[in-house]
């Protein structure tokens, strides 16, 4: 059985409306945006190989999976790649820069954003 990543999607949800500890905050707001990034680019990333027949290469693959949506004739293929490159800049904050200070705010519109990225996968026929 391969791995359903919605389920980060969820978590995602999970880790933003269900802290428990306080002080542990910002690390479950970072942790929130990267599993939501996470959870769009590999439905995406695996709709380009299983619908498309496209190989992913090894090396700038996250690069590649966006230009790939970016460059479609699609028009929410468009967007999906325009989404990801928005998700992609706010999960290396999230996960590398520890002067960024991330908030409820800032977390809450990355989740929308890889909210709206899922449903339009899912129009596209990738869920």
């Amino acid at each position: 059985m391969t791995f359903d990543w919605r389920l980060y999607l969820q978590l995602a949800d999970e880790l933003i409306n269900y802290q428990r500890t306080a002080s542990l905050q910002e690390a479950y707001y970072r942790s929130a945006i990267s599993r939501s990034y996470y959870g769009v680019f590999c439905i995406a990333r695996n709709f380009l190989i299983s619908s498309k027949g496209i190989t992913i290469p090894k090396t700038d693959t996250h690069k590649f999976v966006r230009e790939e949506y970016k460059e479609s004739t699609n028009r929410e293929e468009k967007k999906i790649g325009k989404d990801l490159g928005r998700l992609w800049k706010e999960r290396k904050a999230a996960d590398y820069e520890d002067k960024v200070k991330v908030d409820t705010h800032r977390t809450q519109v990355a989740y929308q954003l890889s909210f709206r990225t899922f449903r339009r996968l899912h129009q596209i026929g990738a869920i």
